[in-house]
């Protein structure tokens, strides 16, 4: 396993997704071909992460699946015909990937923020636009694990982010009566600058159809990396045997 983490650290903004996954939680099995590697990890289910850029070796590998092996995560776009070929596809949920370079320079932001408590969860979880893709145990996961900001009203939580079980940052939700006040930038500044504080690259997922957030991280400099998905495949069905019948001779 330290072979493979060295590995992919030799290129961090590529896999960064795949090394905090591996950091934050549980491995149950990988695989390796050539300078490819995919990944089992377990957070609210078993994922399936893949760092490869060889379409051969992204072959091979997918060979080496298994019928469990259905959900999938921060996959690039260019490996989904690979990966779904002959199989059906449940859901897919697209993102666009933008990291924050090293040597960008950010403001301090100006309000008091405090990190989220467990009994945020409910708040969190209600207000999320992917509550078919994820759990309340999910997010009390994530806000236990941490980092997150928010900001809260009259003991009220009103405007909020943290990051995922791969480390990068999303939920970042600010309840309607709260928006136009700049909450969602100064959130994202605390929220950098704790995952900065861990020695970490700040990186965030958005859908291409969220104009707004897509225009709020190009503010803070975030570059535009790369589109992935998050899918699941139908899981295959187990062939019975055919037995032979009395009169088929046996060797």
């Amino acid at each position: 396993m330290n072979d493979v983490l060295r590995h992919l650290e030799r290129d961090e903004i590529r896999n960064i997704n795949l090394l905090n996954f591996m950091q934050n939680n549980p491995v149950v099995g990988y695989e390796t071909v050539g300078n490819s590697v995919l990944v089992r990890g377990k957070s609210d289910r078993t994922w399936v992460y893949i760092s490869c850029s060889n379409q051969d070796e992204l072959k091979l590998l997918s060979r080496k699946l298994d019928k469990q092996n259905t959900s999938f995560a921060a996959i690039e776009d260019w490996m989904m015909p690979i990966l779904t070929k002959n199989r059906e596809l449940l859901w897919d949920l697209s993102m666009m990937q933008f990291v924050l370079p090293e040597n960008r320079s950010l403001p301090e932001p100006t309000h008091d923020f405090h990190s989220l408590s467990i009994e945020d969860a409910e708040v969190v979880y209600q207000n999320s636009e992917y509550k078919e893709h994820i759990s309340l145990d999910y997010v009390r996961e994530s806000i236990r694990r941490g980092p997150s900001a928010g900001i809260y009203a009259e003991d009220r939580l009103v405007a909020w982010a943290m990051t995922q079980d791969d480390g990068g940052i999303g939920f970042l939700q600010v309840l309607d009566d709260y928006r136009r006040k700049g909450y969602a930038y100064e959130i994202m500044l605390s929220l950098i600058a704790k995952i900065r504080e861990q020695g970490k690259i700040p990186f965030a997922y958005i859908e291409e159809e969220n104009i707004p957030a897509i225009n709020l991280v190009t503010k803070l400099e975030f570059r535009k990396d790369k589109k992935i998905h998050w899918f699941e495949l139908k899981r295959r069905s187990t062939a019975k045997t055919r037995q032979p019948s009395p009169d088929t001779p046996t060797v």
